[in-house]
């Protein structure tokens, strides 16, 4: 048994798939399944059931995971320290959902790194709970995510800002022609949201349960190019940040008639080490986001 070998294991217990997995790893599929089966031969166990759908842990590879895990954390907490006091102390890897992304990325690229040029800094996008479990796993540092009541004790977070959540439709949409909107608006119009690991779809939802509505949802993604896309075509009516659709020329934001704001905040773990770079970072996105 090696670190890799273990490494490997954790990632596809992790992400619960060898293409993800592999993927996150920089290694081919067959590469990683043959790691795995090598760790199993090695010790005469079978770690995962295999199905068409899919990998299940067997009770073994629970007791693996298990050990390694805090194993494996400490030896992240470790090269993530040195790292940062050696040559990868200027790389930030920063998380951050797909609509925040839009409205702070530019910013980020444009202002922050021409102030500090000798910073990289490496974007995941993704929901609110994929970015959580990330953190949780030291595969960020950092993470701008929306939410609606404390996070677990194991991370740390500072709110910082407050966005509303406004219906997206197209200026040839009938709806563009209200002032606000109730779920029973949209009785006959079909809308795109985004999956259903990320936050504000969780929220709207609740919005349309709060009436009583079924909305007739016509696509999930986790692209807001795709929803976008969709709706300046005038295929549905979509939700967003109210400050990402003032933006569009195409599109018009409209209010809710019951106020719907989503809390943001800078969140990391708690035993993360904070150097220098994530520090300058952390005081930019402040000073950015209340702004």
């Amino acid at each position: 048994m090696n670190l890799n070998q273990l490494k490997y294991f954790h990632a596809v217990c992790t992400f619960k798939s060898l293409s993800l997995a592999s993927e996150h790893l920089y290694i081919s599929q067959p590469s990683l399944s043959n790691s795995l089966k090598a760790l199993e031969n090695e010790f005469g166990v079978t770690l995962f059931k295999r199905h068409h759908h899919g990998m299940e842990l067997t009770n073994e590879g629970k007791l693996l995971f298990n050990m390694c895990t805090g194993f494996l954390e400490n030896l992240r907490q470790i090269e993530n320290t040195m790292n940062s006091l050696g040559k990868n102390k200027n790389t930030i890897r920063l998380g951050v959902p797909p609509m925040i992304g839009y409205l702070l990325l530019p910013h980020i690229y444009g202002e922050f790194l021409k102030e500090y040029p000798e910073i990289n800094i490496h974007i995941t996008e993704g929901g609110r709970h994929d970015l959580l479990e990330k953190l949780s796993n030291d595969y960020l540092d950092i993470a701008i995510l929306p939410h609606s009541c404390n996070f677990e004790n194991t991370f740390s977070s500072q709110s910082i800002t407050a966005l509303e959540i406004a219906c997206c439709v197209s200026k040839d949409n009938p709806l563009s022609q209200l002032k606000k909107l109730s779920p029973s608006h949209f009785k006959e119009t079909p809308v795109i949201l985004f999956n259903n690991n990320f936050f504000q779809t969780e929220e709207i939802k609740k919005w349309f349960a709060s009436e009583n509505i079924t909305p007739d949802i016509l696509l999930q993604t986790d692209q807001l190019s795709t929803m976008l896309n969709m709706v300046s075509n005038n295929i549905s009516a979509g939700f967003a940040f109210k400050d990402l659709i003032s933006e569009s020329s195409e599109l018009c934001a409209i209010p809710l008639e019951k106020p719907l704001f989503v809390n943001i905040s800078l969140v990391w773990k708690n035993d993360s080490f904070s150097f220098n770079a994530l520090s300058k970072l952390k005081d930019y996105l402040k000073s950015k986001l209340s702004d």
